[in-house]
């Protein structure tokens, strides 16, 4: 086979998961229309600051993380493929190689000691380049660290933990109500979303999500913005579903076209 042809053999694990990230994207967009969130005020007894909360947070739809054990579970298994695909390189296919896995560890230590045997026939400039990849936690290859863990969670538990979470909160809104005030008469608006805080994820009915000062009225035009969130603590915590797993799946993508010179 030539370069070209083992390349192709892995995409295809790659671009199935492109396909599941355009799954996943449509289904996100249909839970966003359902409006699953809404926002309420109330005023603090004693600091008499009005504060912000969720008072309506759907749960976040099952599709949602199973499709997501899907994008982690196919990019995962196209690193194997290439580790495969090594393999009969270095062994012209002569030699079993139900041993051979890509090789992804907690920590470089980890690396040195236990990857030899998972790869085990590969040619030496393959080994090397392995090894510049850094395919541990804190290298260059940490993100693959995260889609390992991410998938032997999902393996473990089914369902890889999605949520909701509070991104920002629009100031903006806050700063033209005021100038409003001071000159009398409305304003076109002006948006300027800011992070406030945490991301509070996953997001809860009532979670504070703005404080105003004392006797501050209601501003109707004040909005938030909310998200999916990637919510594995020590793993992935708190981070953009969507964002996260295109930044995964394009990893992967750019390691394995990287290894196409020892494919020959």
């Amino acid at each position: 086979m030539t370069s070209d042809e083992r390349l192709a053999l892995v995409r295809l694990k790659i671009e199935r998961a492109k396909e599941h990230i355009g799954d996943l994207d449509v289904a996100v967009r249909a839970f966003w229309e359902s409006r699953p969130y809404e926002v309420s005020t109330k005023r603090d007894d004693q600091t008499r600051k009005l504060i912000y909360y969720a008072s309506k947070v759907e749960r976040t739809p099952d599709r949602l993380a199973t499709i997501t054990g899907d994008i982690i579970q196919n990019l995962r298994s196209a690193l194997d493929h290439l580790a495969y695909q090594l393999f009969l390189v270095g062994t012209n296919g002569k030699v079993s190689g139900r041993h051979v896995y890509f090789p992804i560890f907690a920590d470089s230590k980890e690396y040195m000691a236990e990857s030899p045997r998972k790869i085990k026939g590969m040619r030496q400039s393959a080994i090397d380049a392995l090894a510049l990849s850094q395919p541990y936690k804190g290298g260059n290859g940490d993100n693959l660290w995260v889609l390992n863990e991410l998938n032997v969670t999902d393996k473990h538990r089914l369902l890889i933990a999605v949520a909701s979470s509070h991104q920002s909160v629009n100031v903006g809104a806050l700063g033209m109500a005021m100038l409003e005030k001071l000159i009398g008469h409305s304003l076109p608006p002006l948006d300027a979303f800011l992070k406030v805080g945490d991301t509070l994820t996953p997001l809860k009915v009532g979670d504070e999500l703005f404080i105003d000062g004392p006797d501050a009225e209601v501003n109707q035009k004040m909005t938030f913005r909310f998200n999916i969130a990637l919510n594995e603590p020590g793993i992935c915590d708190g981070k953009a579903l969507l964002e996260t797993v295109q930044h995964l799946h394009d990893a992967v993508s750019d390691l394995v076209m990287r290894f196409r010179p020892f494919l020959a």
